[in-house]
């Protein structure tokens, strides 16, 4: 099992923009209600990348800014970085696709330059000016899970803090059929050793691999959450935000891959 002190989180979804609002919302201090997203901007990025940064990309840097705030500025740039992603930028490739089908000689070099899958990755490491190494993983519905075990991998060998940072969005309607369902839904936890994280951390998790995929199903989310978010692998890591939230030690499970799930014991 790796332990790791929760250095800071970051929020990013319809009705929770930030964590302050997503934990009062998570312990039942508010009702979640469903507002758009509003057009998030990325002030750090040089003006020549915030007009090409798509919406998937700036959905996923705002939670990764959010959980990076409370880290000393001199350091941030030397975060390594992990972005766990199920489906990629679904509105990139539905454009990708139509520009290929009509006239593949009219392809945009920044719809080109988008298309990578790991372009959020990159444009953080821009507005973030680190160049600390950054790993994107994709394992379907037990994406989450995949991120938390390899952000764990990274402490454990490097001793070192990672940020984590899961987002995925709906596909536009020519490719809803292909992609996650529920709403989109980003978040972010700086993670960092015992000993190497602020004194104000949100408390600490301990990270293991289980064989067996039966989960618990201890921690209650709001009816309403739960089904506006159904779907969407990001998501997953509600439960674990909401023990979070409430600060009470407890123990969570997320499922993976080939019958094994994560566990996640976290206590204040």
């Amino acid at each position: 099992m790796t332990e790791a002190v929760i250095a800071g989180i970051g929020v990013c979804a319809p009705g929770m923009l930030d964590w302050g609002v997503a934990a009062s919302v998570l312990r039942g201090e508010r009702a979640w209600r469903h507002e758009p997203l509003p057009k998030l901007d990325v002030p750090l990025l040089p003006a020549a990348e915030r007009r090409r940064v798509s919406p998937a990309a700036r959905f996923a840097i705002t939670a990764a800014s959010q959980a990076i705030a409370p880290w000393p500025a001199d350091r941030r740039a030397s975060i390594a970085s992990v972005f766990a992603t199920a489906d990629g930028d679904g509105q990139v490739l539905a454009s990708t696709l139509q520009t290929l089908a009509q006239d593949a000689a009219a392809m945009s070099p920044t719809l080109f330059h988008n298309s990578v899958f790991n372009a959020p990755a990159g444009y953080w490491t821009i507005a973030n000016q680190s160049r600390a190494r950054s790993t994107t993983v994709s394992a379907g519905p037990g994406t989450f899970a995949a991120g938390m075990l390899e952000a764990a991998m990274e402490i454990h060998v490097t001793k070192a803090a990672v940020l984590l940072v899961a987002a995925d969005m709906p596909f536009p309607p020519s490719l809803a059929t292909f992609g996650i369902a529920g709403e989109a839904f980003a978040c972010a936890l700086l993670l960092a050793p015992a000993g190497d994280a602020p004194a104000h951390g949100l408390g600490t998790l301990g990270i293991a691999l289980r064989e067996g995929d039966a989960v618990r199903d201890d921690v209650r989310i709001d009816a309403g959450i739960a089904a506006a978010f159904k779907g969407n692998p990001a998501s997953l890591a509600l439960p674990l935000l909401a023990i979070i939230a409430t600060g009470a030690a407890a123990v969570v499970d997320v499922p993976y891959l080939d019958g094994c799930r994560v566990e996640i014991a976290y206590a204040p």
